[in-house]
């Protein structure tokens, strides 16, 4: 992405964050009618006022999120999502406002999305690894400032609260304190604009290299197939079915598909395999491929 897209996008965020924390609050009286309208009669209307008047929680909890580096606008995005699944689930009879519920499928939702996307490789998959990732996050700081000691107390102490071992917490806190590395990334470390990706080195073949294999292909088929006109119709099925195909087939089962013994299956195919090796050598072949 450019600077100039970077800057569009920013722009767009303040926009809707500036209109956002413009909309006013609903009053409980109003949030219970327009609950219900949109619960009973999927009024749209209605879940307009209820998304607007609290995005808010929104654009709070995702700012909440932004020191994990991921962008600002896919927190928003993914909030907003979570914002929809609360007012589809939410049931106007409970009696608690809609922010209260709304608020932890917010945080649900942008959770989700950062363990997702944080790195390319998968951060937790049981819940207490998922929390711990977000335990960890906040406390990282005040871990690495403190000596050992209260260092310990405090890993300990979390352990403890999420009942899991003190080990499962050092190997979360090396992983977290590592960022992916991008290959694209420009090296700071040299003189010129060079990227990571520029110091590898490409193992597969070189341009002409792949040509002339593919020439090479070509003319093999070329002379295989010209090399099996030499063959009357048993000794080329045969021929196709025990060596020109991934699945080969038993010289049992050819010899029941042609009505004869798997001795003759064999006999045949012993004298098609002499014929392709006369006719692939033979010169007038080899010319018709020059």
């Amino acid at each position: 992405m450019t600077y100039i897209d970077d800057t569009l996008v920013q722009k767009a965020n303040l926009r809707f964050v500036s209109k956002a924390m413009k909309q006013p609050l609903l009053s409980i009286e109003e949030e219970k009618r327009i609950t219900k309208l949109w619960k009973n009669k999927k009024d749209l209307k209605s879940l307009h006022m209820l998304i607007n008047s609290y995005e808010k929680l929104v654009i709070t909890t995702a700012i909440k999120f932004r020191r994990y580096g991921l962008p600002f606008g896919d927190l928003l995005q993914e909030g907003n999502i979570g914002i929809l699944k609360a007012a589809y689930k939410f049931n106007p009879k409970m009696n608690v406002r809609f922010s209260t519920y709304a608020i932890w499928w917010i945080k649900s939702s942008i959770q989700e999305y950062v363990l997702r996307n944080w790195s390319i490789v998968r951060i937790g998959s049981t819940s207490s690894q998922k929390l711990l990732f977000f335990q960890l996050s906040r406390i990282k700081d005040k871990i690495n400032n403190f000596y050992n000691g209260e260092n310990y107390e405090i890993k300990n102490k979390l352990a403890k609260k999420l009942n899991i071992k003190i080990s499962l917490i050092d190997s979360f806190s090396e992983r977290i304190s590592k960022k992916d590395f991008q290959l694209s990334q420009p090296n700071k470390n040299t003189d010129y604009n060079m990227h990571p990706i520029d110091f590898l080195e490409d193992s597969g073949p070189l341009p002409d290299d792949i040509v002339i294999n593919d020439d090479i292909e070509k003319k093999r088929k070329t002379l295989l197939r010209k090399s099996l006109e030499a063959l009357n119709s048993n000794e080329k099925f045969i021929i196709l079915k025990r060596h020109l195909t991934h699945n080969s087939r038993t010289l049992e089962s050819l010899g029941k598909d042609l009505n004869i013994s798997k001795e003759r299956v064999r006999q045949i195919e012993t004298r098609a395999m002499l014929k392709l090796k006369k006719r692939i050598i033979s010169k007038n072949v080899k010319q018709d491929l020059i």
